[in-house]
């Protein structure tokens, strides 16, 4: 056999979407988080270039990203419905990439403008989680979709190498470096993508019919996907959805926590236990390595229990769900009582963020499970929602600390994150389902088929 056709078997082309996915997540977080680790040093008096913003600026600094970051969520999902998410994703990270390459000088030149282009960069880098919901169910069957979801997963990835590389590049650097590099990173990244990556199987240029027949012959086991105008979505039904609100607590829950930590963290290592920006690069980045590992083992378990028909789809995204939020909420109590202790807080970190990754086989492949024609306008709303929750976390830590960094100051956040959780863990439980509704089946443009088939025993075990 030629190497270019045995290449051509390892490389396929839902490999490289799954490597193409999970790189750009990373990338994505790497720009996300870059601030958060670059603005303990342009406040810092002892480097050169800083600027002389109050505690309220800064907070407003990290805090404004998420009212661009949720005001995308909707359009964006929608739109790649409409118009594919190869685009929507490729031009967003495009315009990121500009964007973080430029910041140094926006920053230099008047604050209100970096204020504008936190918001412009929190809008294009929010919009690759909804656009990838139609992608996903164009090349992916569903019991597939919590190990494809994985990608998600690989944001912890991208957060751990902003800290991690951040902390390095200003030591050695200066601050400007770190956005630098990171936007050149972005854009070749969306070069890629563009070549890559193709909305569904029959639109790629360079996919064998073998795989192509295979891809379309899983997904049709279950239902047909079809498209629809924007007067056809069930606007009041989905707004009325028990399961679509348990998903939208869901995410609010872990992106309130996890983002509140990421953003919060570098801070917090700087001002309470005053590690310098080398060591608070690496500290901060230290809780982030366990997740992805986390995400995939708990993904493989969740889809091999649907695939042996162990358990029924409510129960798996239930137990990894709830379980996601209940822990990392014991670990929050832990920190109220002793985050003042290095080792306690990395520990409970490294833990929460690595339970909280469980949510990959929980909410998140939950959005799939209960509509597949409608998974982007979801995922656009229930992440429109939890966005905006973040912006507050700022504003609140703003509060505690105004009259200073001490553990006393930060304490009552702590017990928040744990109220957060608990509340998600049962509102989560209470509402979830994992069967398809009933607004998102279309007669007579599609149908469901017949209950044998659609339980149709899949033996092999499923590799990407």
């Amino acid at each position: 056999m030629p190497r270019w056709q045995r290449l051509s078997e390892i490389a396929t082309c839902r490999r490289i979407l799954f490597a193409m996915l999970t790189s750009g997540f990373i990338v994505n977080a790497f720009v996300k988080a870059i601030f958060n680790i670059a603005i303990v040093a342009m406040v810092a008096k002892d480097q050169p270039n800083t600027f002389d913003w109050s505690e309220a600026q800064k907070q407003e600094i990290l805090g404004i990203f998420f009212w661009g970051f949720a005001i995308t969520k909707f359009p964006s999902g929608r739109l790649a419905e409409i118009i594919g998410s190869r685009k929507v994703t490729g031009y967003s990270m495009a315009v990121a990439a500009v964007l973080t390459v430029l910041t140094p000088v926006i920053a230099s030149f008047n604050y209100y403008a970096l204020l504008v282009s936190r918001v412009i960069m929190g809008f294009v880098i929010g919009a690759s989680w909804p656009a990838l919901m139609p992608l996903v169910s164009n090349w992916i069957g569903p019991t597939e979709h919590s190990m494809f979801m994985t990608a998600l997963a690989s944001t912890s990835i991208g957060f751990g190498l902003a800290s991690l590389v951040g902390g390095v590049l200003i030591a050695h650097y200066g601050w400007p470096s770190i956005f630098y590099t990171a936007g050149g990173v972005a854009l070749l990244w969306a070069i890629l993508w563009f070549y890559f990556i193709y909305d569904s199987p029959r639109q790629h240029p360079r996919i064998s019919r073998e795989e192509r027949d295979e891809i379309e012959s899983r997904i049709k086991t279950d239902f047909r996907k079809v498209k629809l105008k924007f007067n056809d979505i069930p606007w009041r039904r989905i707004f009325a959805s028990g399961p679509v609100w348990g998903i939208a607590i869901a995410q609010m829950t872990s992106f309130f926590a996890t983002m509140t930590i990421t953003t919060e963290l570098p801070s917090y290592l700087d001002q309470v236990l005053h590690y310098n920006i080398s060591e608070n690069g690496v500290m901060a980045s230290l809780p982030n390595w366990g997740v992805y590992v986390t995400s995939i083992g708990s993904a493989y378990i969740a889809d091999r229990l649907l695939r042996t028909n162990t358990l029924s789809t409510t129960s798996v995204r239930k137990i990894f769900g709830t379980t996601a939020f209940l822990i990392p909420g014991i670990f929050m109590v832990i920190m109220a009582f002793h985050g003042d202790v290095a080792t306690v807080v990395l520990v409970s970190f490294s833990i929460t963020y690595a339970v909280n990754a469980f949510s990959v086989a929980g909410h998140l492949a939950n959005m799939l499970d209960i509509s597949v024609n409608f998974s982007g306008t979801i995922c656009g709303i229930v992440n429109t929602v939890s966005a905006l929750t973040v912006y507050f976390s700022t504003r609140i830590v703003g509060m505690l600390v105004r009259n200073g960094h001490s553990f006393e100051n930060w304490r009552p956040l702590f017990w928040i994150l744990a109220g957060v959780y608990c509340f998600g863990a049962v509102m989560y439980f209470i509402l979830c389902s994992g069967k398809v509704q009933s607004w998102d089946l279309r007669e007579p443009e599609r149908e469901p088929l017949k209950k044998e088939e659609n339980r149709r025993k899949v033996t092999e075990d499923i590799v990407f």
